[in-house]
């Protein structure tokens, strides 16, 4: 983050809100989505708008994050998996759950970052990918073993 000023924040904050209002407001749709198409079609979900605006949100909120942060806003794949794990799938506490996890992760690499080879600092965004290249590692591994 270092580098970077306010104006850069009010450049990308309205499409950072716009985009956690929209992605707030989908969570029960998200959720019914978990559970299969066809069951969301029956709960009487319009399933093709419900995933055309959920990806119209990830492109925002996705674009906004790595315009502010550069690389290390991949943290947000990493973090929604590992919440996943003490929340369970519903979306309308996921996304509240990892929005404070993300930060949380964020700030413990960074803070890792700056005292790990005292009194120089690495970028935090080798700290968050000694975090999240294993992760995405195991993920991986657990797919191909399902």
């Amino acid at each position: 983050m270092a580098g970077r000023d306010l104006d850069s924040l009010v450049q990308v904050l309205p499409y950072i809100v716009v985009g956690l209002m929209i992605a707030f407001s989908l969570g029960k749709q998200i959720t019914a989505l978990t559970l299969g198409e066809d069951v969301a079609k029956g709960l009487g979900l319009r399933t093709g708008w419900v995933k055309a605006i959920a990806s119209i949100v990830v492109v925002l909120l996705a674009g906004s994050a790595v315009s502010l942060a550069g690389p290390i806003g991949f943290i947000g794949l990493v973090v929604p998996h590992i919440v996943r794990f003490w929340v369970g799938v519903d979306y309308r506490w996921l996304l509240p759950y990892a929005a404070i996890w993300g930060a949380m992760l964020l700030s413990l690499a960074d803070l890792t970052a700056r005292l790990i080879i005292k009194p120089q600092e690495l970028p935090v965004g080798i700290m968050t990918a000694l975090v999240g290249a294993p992760f995405f590692i195991y993920l991986a591994r657990r797919k191909i073993k399902s």
